[in-house]
């Protein structure tokens, strides 16, 4: 006989040599055994004394036998006795576990859902995800098949009101708001992996809507039911603290990118101006077209059309820094990382021109999109760029070269690298350099590279530093995935 143990730990199996002589399963069985043991003696006794010596030896042997055999039933009876004992403990710490654990526990019943992966095994169905693309109605056949059993004290506070009326009802509701987690659940149960994990978003007994981490458990057969336990951890505090974290990140870096503006002031009004003084000379020229005796409607034309070219061309620059000063949320959408850098190139034009330092930009023409915020990936590449021209203009250089390279790293991920020629980064400086107010400039704050790190670990990235590159100054790197699935050569970083 096995005997479950509600705590997991391993089962019970007495086993005794008399088991396999007589058939004894239950306390009435010994009684009876001790009966018919009496009984025998008792013959036993009236059969000597009638015999007289000659059946003395008999007898002897005979008590004996059922001697042993009623001591080896109340030996039987004493281990039962402590199985019993041991599994009752183990009941109760259980139950001690389940009731004050300060996690929302539920007890499922899911021998019907078992019953409906056998058929299902049976019938051949191998990927269960596939079979709920072709049968869609499936899932919420596995949602009324799992049934809520029990619940402890944490989760009737964290779902509302109590249990008795949800008793034996089915999880179709709890799971109205996010079905897709209760599939992947579903899809891992069929792969007969024991557990399952993942944050999603719950909807209580009284309506409310919780985020929380989900955690489910395949207990096993108890008493001939299918049990799953089931956990949840109310995670709201802890998303609505991230969200304030990121509202904070995105404060400063809205503050950096307007001392960045700042300091391209000289580079930013050159750019405006340029496409400005073009319109103002083909202005004249157009009048002057217009003014003569025939006006050449050909040369005017033509004079239009390069006012509205350059037009759209300051448009564009007042676009960019307005972009680039703006206090808005970011805003995610899949992007061309290298069409992104060229942009980022834009506002630096005239600063690299103004400080004789050559940019050069290798993209990845197989590379996919990845999918971030546009304004914030460009004050990470310009942010780079400018600390690069800053280096090798205050190394006093007079080759400054800064390369920008783009590489897909593997099949969900792209590399971005910005390295320059200049004087490099001291060892002992460079595990601090994303630091908080960590600088080795005069006159930093120290907190551009360190919202550079915000901005590419708020898009799933990874960002580092190298004292000494390829071309023998600093190399700083970062990873960003990819919105689009492709294989290409390995990154380095």
């Amino acid at each position: 006989m096995m005997l479950e143990r509600l705590d997991g730990s391993p089962p019970v199996k007495p086993q005794r040599w008399w088991r396999r002589l007589l058939p004894i399963r239950t306390i009435q069985d010994r009684i009876l055994l001790w009966a018919w043991g009496s009984l025998v003696l008792t013959l036993l006794s009236f059969a000597c004394s009638l015999l007289g010596d000659n059946f003395t030896a008999i007898a002897f042997a005979a008590f004996l036998a059922a001697s042993l055999t009623l001591v080896g039933a109340i030996m039987d009876i004493t281990a039962l006795k402590k199985t019993n004992a041991e599994l009752e403990r183990s009941e109760q710490r259980y139950r001690q576990l389940f009731s004050r654990m300060p996690i929302a526990f539920r007890q499922l019943d899911a021998s019907r859902l078992v019953a409906l992966f056998r058929k299902l095994r049976a019938e051949g169905v191998k990927d269960l995800g596939a079979y709920f693309d072709s049968h869609p109605e499936f899932l919420r056949t596995c949602m009324d098949a799992l049934t809520f059993q029990e619940a402890n004290e944490r989760a009737i506070q964290m779902f509302g009101g109590g249990v008795e009326g949800f008793v034996g009802r089915s999880m179709a509701d709890t799971w109205r708001e996010r079905p897709d987690t209760f599939r992947r659940a579903m899809e891992s149960r069929y792969r007969g992996e024991t557990n399952f994990e993942e944050e999603t978003k719950m909807v209580t007994w009284d309506g409310r809507i919780v985020d929380v981490l989900f955690t489910t458990a395949r207990v096993g057969p108890i008493n001939d039911l299918e049990i799953s336990l089931v956990g949840t951890i109310d995670i709201s505090q802890r998303l609505r603290a991230q969200q304030k974290l990121q509202q904070v990140q995105a404060e400063f870096a809205h503050a950096a990118r307007v001392s960045m503006l700042g300091e391209l002031t000289a580079s930013i009004a050159h750019e405006v101006n340029q496409p400005l003084a073009a319109i103002a000379t083909n202005g004249a020229a157009g009048l002057r077209w217009l003014n003569r005796p025939t006006p050449d409607i050909v040369e005017i034309r033509k004079t239009i059309e390069n006012i509205v070219v350059d037009a759209q061309r300051a448009a564009n620059i007042v676009a960019r820094v307005h972009g680039m000063a703006s206090r808005r949320p970011p805003e995610q959408a899949s992007l061309s990382f290298d069409e992104v850098i060229r942009e980022a190139l834009l506002f630096l034009r005239h600063e690299l021109e103004s400080r004789a330092v050559t940019i050069v930009h290798r993209p990845d023409p197989s590379a996919p999109q990845v999918h971030g915020d546009r304004t914030q990936l460009q004050q990470v590449i310009v942010n780079l760029a400018i600390n690069a021209m800053q280096a090798m203009t205050h190394a006093g250089y007079d080759d400054r070269r800064i390369v920008i390279s783009t590489v897909t790293s593997d099949a969900s991920t792209l590399c971005c690298s910005v390295e320059d020629n200049g004087p490099g980064i001291a060892a002992e400086h460079v595990d601090r350099l994303f630091d908080s107010f960590f600088t080795t400039k005069e006159t930093g704050m120290g907190m551009g590279l360190s919202i550079c790190r915000s901005i590419v670990e708020a898009h799933g990235g990874r960002i580092g530093a190298e004292g000494n590159g390829a071309h023998g100054g600093a190399r700083f790197w970062f990873t960003l995935p990819v919105s689009v699935r492709a294989d290409a050569p390995c990154c380095d970083a």
